[in-house]
């Protein structure tokens, strides 16, 4: 029977999608963060049975039988552990070792363990530092980065003392050789002489999800390079298979999404500001390995890397490796050039999560990066920017999204989305493009109020003041509407009057294709100034209307007098607003 390593086991599970194995058998719903179906092992007509792939198993309330996917395969396929393995392994594409040496597995386990303990002393002996009277300037920095000390502590941040050899007399008189200290990156050994790997650099512990510290960060105080020092690969560290911050991950319960960033400071920056899902690579690009991680705990993540040129270069790789994986990823774009740090300290957690809700699905973000390189009011550049996207397009499979943006395309550049499409492997030649039937929603009067309204503004932005005080936000219902007002109010209370192309960048494809049609569109009304304030009267009363129906139900369902009491009053009061505006303006 061959021998498979502990550790290519736990690679081999690391690698299986529980949901995606066990969906190929039975039908699950996710609820509440976990999936549920009912039992493959045995009849019953209410799912009892749940899967859990945070935490990797099954288990089936009904008939108590539950493990990981290996033990899914052996009991669903009648299999044997080896065989489970072996059938797991060619899914996911593991080479199954051979002729395995026992023997030096268990000498690299105990390695392992080694470095661990080695690691957790450094760790403790980096934070205590960090407080006594020698890591005074280090903790003034790190309190200087907006720091507290719950942050402090929840990441184990310390400081490495400026000196050769503190830690290595420390772990000396715990009984590890210098040989086990450079194994595990903690000293290095040149010439015969031996130094502390980390000197006068704020340290973070770099945690694997299982709570073992596996390396190190360590980044200097001043302008000093390099920027961060990182530990070596080790036989507990490997940093193309980890991401930092996955041990607190691990806690959180009803992840949607994981934010995506390049360092340690990113993710504990967002972390102090109430951001906790993010995660970041450990000193290298994206890779494979980490995208897969990813994929355990989350489906949606948004890469928010640097806004400089090698950020953007950064998240055009990992838009590549991430799609491989099937993971609907999002960029958040961070203007002037700023990492998350820099303008989450200018703007703050609201600023940061405008961003968020203005983030660009993978082929917009490609499509803008792109736009930037040309200038499209040249002919000859319009079409090179024309023939770079549609390659991009090439390597869309569904022929709905090649569509969408050959569109998209061809409303930046005014080509047809015809010959973009032939030229992205989409249409045949000599195939004529039929423009797809879209649904017409009949529109509500408030809908139709506020589309005029949109044109209006949009048409002469500078009216918009008038309407200060008399609209806000709430009063609109279609999202693309609701944005255009936004983002021209905020600028003109500035003094500024948005451009229309600028406009359009604030907007997704779907919600483009709204405010094209509502400008598409004319208007019967001759005096601007009557016709202007009919919109605002009709979508005012819209919104208290709808107010008034959601009260109403609401006190429909209730039995205390009181509480209907002061419902029925609120609806009085509404009432009396509505015919105000009736007889109003």
């Amino acid at each position: 029977m061959p021998f498979f390593p502990e550790e290519w086991i736990q690679d081999l599970l690391s690698k299986v999608n529980l949901v995606d194995l066990i969906g190929e058998y039975v039908t699950l719903q996710n609820k509440g963060g976990r999936w549920w179906a009912c039992c493959p092992f045995h009849n019953e007509k209410t799912p009892s049975f749940s899967v859990n792939p945070e935490k990797g198993f099954y288990h089936c309330f009904g008939c108590g039988k539950g493990g990981n996917a290996i033990q899914f395969v052996m009991e669903q396929e009648k299999m044997t552990f080896p065989e489970a393995c072996q059938y797991l392994a060619e899914k996911v594409k593991l080479p199954v070792p051979e002729n395995t040496d026992n023997a030096g597995y268990e000498k690299r386990k105990q390695q392992r363990k080694k470095i661990f303990e080695m690691n957790r002393i450094a760790a403790r002996y980096f934070h205590e530092a960090l407080y006594a009277p020698d890591g005074k300037e280090a903790l003034e920095y790190l309190r200087g980065r907006g720091l507290g000390d719950r942050v402090l502590k929840t990441f184990g941040m310390g400081f490495a003392r400026d000196g050769w050899d503190y830690l290595m007399k420390l772990l000396a008189d715990k009984g590890y050789t210098k040989q086990d200290m450079q194994a595990a990156g903690l000293i290095k050994m040149s010439d015969g002489k031996s130094y502390d790997m980390f000197r006068n650099r704020a340290m973070i512990p770099i945690i694997n999800a299982f709570g073992d510290i596996i390396g190190f960060g360590g980044r200097v105080m001043d302008d000093g390079m390099p920027k961060y020092l990182n530990s070596p690969e080790t036989a507990a560290f490997n940093k193309s298979r980890n991401l930092y911050n996955l041990n607190l991950i691990r806690k959180q319960k009803n992840l949607s999404h994981l934010i995506l960033v390049e360092g340690y400071m990113d993710v504990i920056a967002l972390f102090s500001y109430g951001i906790p899902e993010c995660v970041a690579t450990l000193g290298t690009a994206l890779t494979q390995d980490q995208a897969r991680l990813i994929k355990r705990y989350t489906n949606h993540i948004y890469i928010s890397y640097d806004g400089d040129a090698a950020g953007q270069k950064a998240t055009l790789r990992a838009l590549g490796i991430l799609a491989q994986e099937g993971i609907e990823t999002r960029v958040v774009v961070i203007p002037g050039g700023q990492d998350p740090d820099e303008y989450l300290k200018e703007h703050g957690k609201a600023g940061y999560i405008e961003l968020m809700k203005e983030s660009l699905p993978e082929m917009d973000y490609r499509f803008q990066t792109a736009a930037a390189k040309y200038d499209l009011n040249d002919s000859h550049q319009k079409e090179k920017f024309a023939q770079e996207c549609a390659k991009m397009l090439k390597q869309v499979e569904s022929a709905v999204t090649k569509e969408k943006y050959a569109r998209k395309l061809s409303g930046m550049t005014g080509y047809s989305p015809e010959s973009i499409l032939q030229d992205a492997g989409g249409l045949q030649k000599g195939v004529e493009w039929v423009p797809p039937k879209v649904e017409i929603k009949e529109v509500t009067l408030e809908g139709k109020a506020e589309n005029c309204l949109v044109r209006r503004i949009y048409s002469d932005p500078q009216i918009i003041l008038k309407l200060e005080g008399r609209l806000e936000e709430a009063d609109f219902q279609n999202t693309a509407n609701k944005k255009i007002f936004s983002h021209i109010m905020k600028k003109a209370k500035k003094g500024i009057f948005t451009a229309n192309s600028e406009l359009l960048s604030v907007l997704n494809e779907e919600e483009s294709a709204h405010i094209r049609k509502v400008l598409s569109e004319e208007d019967e009304r001759e005096n601007a100034d009557d016709f202007l304030k009919d919109c605002v009267k009709q979508m005012r009363m819209g919104r208290l209307e709808r107010q008034r129906r959601d009260v109403l139900a609401l006190c429909a369902t209730k039995q205390d007098a009181e509480e209907k009491r002061i419902l029925l009053q609120k609806i009085d009061e509404l009432g009396k607003k509505i015919h105000k505006l009736k007889t109003s303006f």
